[in-house]
C-alpha cells in the first residue's frame, strides 16, 4: 500500500507540473491583420494586431497585441520602427481583452516584407514593466478597410 500512495503522489507531482508549465507558457502572437488607420493627430497609420491563431478581419480573439505606427509611412520591407513611451512613432499594448490592454514600455517591430493591401511578416520585441518581454515572429493578411482620418 505504502508504494502505491508513493507511486500516485509522483503522477499527482508530475501532472501539476505540465499543468503549471502550460499555464505559465508565453503565448505566441504570430497570426493578425493590418489595417490603414489613423493616428492620434487625424493622419495617416497603420494598425497590426497579433493573435494566437489565424485572425478575420473585424474579429479579434483573446488576448491579443494591438499595434500603432505613425510615423515612417508608407513602411518598406526591411524597415525596423522603434518607440519608447517617449516617441511619437506609434504604440504596441498586450490586451487580455478588448479594453483590458497594458501599453510596452519599448519595442522594436522590424518588416521583413510588406505589401499594402496584400500584407506583412516579421519580428518584434516589445518590453513591459517587471521586466517582462514579448517578442516572436508575425505574418498579417491585409484587411481592406475604408478609413477617413480627420
Amino acid at each position: 500500500m505504502r508504494c502505491r500512495i508513493q507511486s500516485v503522489s509522483a503522477t499527482l507531482v508530475a501532472v501539476v507540473a505540465i499543468a503549471a508549465t502550460a499555464i505559465s507558457a508565453p503565448a505566441t502572437f504570430t497570426y493578425g491583420t493590418i489595417q490603414s488607420s489613423c493616428a492620434p493627430w487625424d493622419g495617416p497609420a497603420i494598425g497590426i494586431t497579433l493573435t494566437n491563431e489565424p485572425a478575420q478581419c473585424k474579429r479579434t480573439s483573446e488576448p491579443f497585441i494591438s499595434i500603432g505606427i505613425w510615423r515612417g509611412l508608407p513602411v518598406q520591407a526591411g524597415q525596423v520602427v522603434k518607440f519608447d513611451l517617449g516617441s511619437d512613432v506609434g504604440f504596441a499594448s498586450r490586451c487580455k481583452k478588448e479594453g483590458n490592454c497594458e501599453r510596452a514600455q519599448s519595442g522594436t517591430i522590424t518588416f521583413d516584407r510588406y505589401e499594402e493591401g496584400s500584407g506583412a511578416s516579421g519580428r518584434y520585441e516589445f518590453h513591459f514593466k517587471g521586466e517582462q518581454t514579448l517578442s516572436g515572429t508575425f505574418d498579417v493578411k491585409w484587411c481592406q478597410e475604408r478609413v477617413i482620418c480627420g
